[in-house]
């Protein structure tokens, strides 16, 4: 009866030894794991604290950059805006001006055409030709005055054109680049807080695997401590 116990208890540590080294391989994975979350999280709290140590600083000179900018970038568009109506309105006194040159210059070119074809009969009547080729050379003179001025209104509305164009594509420029740091700001931000929540996400696991540990340690040696008294039991 006694051997037969005996045999029992021995298949029953062996069955507990078994367990054991199963429990043993088991703490080496999770010690394993524990160390490569370990290794994460350290990569993790290191590119947070460069995050916070390089980039955050940045980031908030870029938004207080960004913050200035765009006050002055109001002042800037209101004295953009005010330069643009009064170029807009200098470009329509102009026009206005050029169509009455431009009616003045046609009346001017109907009456010396007048005056011409009366000169071209008068010389052929046999009559004095002078006042009138004097006329005639005042009017040319005028029309070439007013073709000059023409000239000029054309040229300075072309300028003007041509500035309001440069004022708007500096806006332009300058919105996209605004838009662009306000693109990057969101994502240092964004990128931030996720990493947060991953390195918080990942100390919550280690502790939760340590806690693992320790209790399949603690299971363990008390599994190591009953083997040794069934052992020492048996012998007695």
């Amino acid at each position: 009866g006694n051997q037969r116990a005996a045999a029992e208890l021995l298949a029953r540590v062996q069955q507990l030894e078994n367990g054991n080294l199963e429990l043993e391989r088991e703490n080496q994975m999770l010690m394993s794991k524990f160390a490569e979350k370990e290794v994460e999280k350290d990569s993790l709290v290191n590119r947070l604290n460069d995050l916070e140590k390089n980039i955050v600083p940045s980031l908030k000179k870029a938004l207080n950059d960004i913050s200035l900018e765009k006050d002055a970038a109001v002042v800037a568009k209101e004295d953009t805006l005010a330069q643009l109506r009064s170029m807009k309105k200098r470009l329509r006194e102009a026009e206005e001006e050029q169509y009455r040159a431009e009616e003045d210059s046609a009346s001017l070119r109907a009456q010396l055409n007048t005056l011409q074809q009366q000169v071209m009969s008068n010389s052929y009547s046999g009559y004095a030709v002078g006042t009138s080729s004097e006329q005639t050379l005042a009017m040319e003179k005028e029309i070439q005055d007013l073709q000059a001025q023409l000239k000029q209104e054309s040229l300075l509305r072309q300028q003007e054109q041509q500035k309001l164009a440069e004022e708007s594509l500096l806006r332009q420029q300058d919105q996209q680049r605004l838009a662009e740091e306000q693109s990057r700001t969101t994502s240092l931000a964004v990128e931030k807080r996720e990493m947060e929540e991953k390195i918080a996400a990942l100390t919550k696991k280690s502790s939760e695997e340590a806690s693992e540990f320790a209790a399949r340690k603690a299971f363990s040696m008390v599994t190591h401590l009953t083997n040794f008294m069934f052992v020492n039991f048996i012998r007695k």
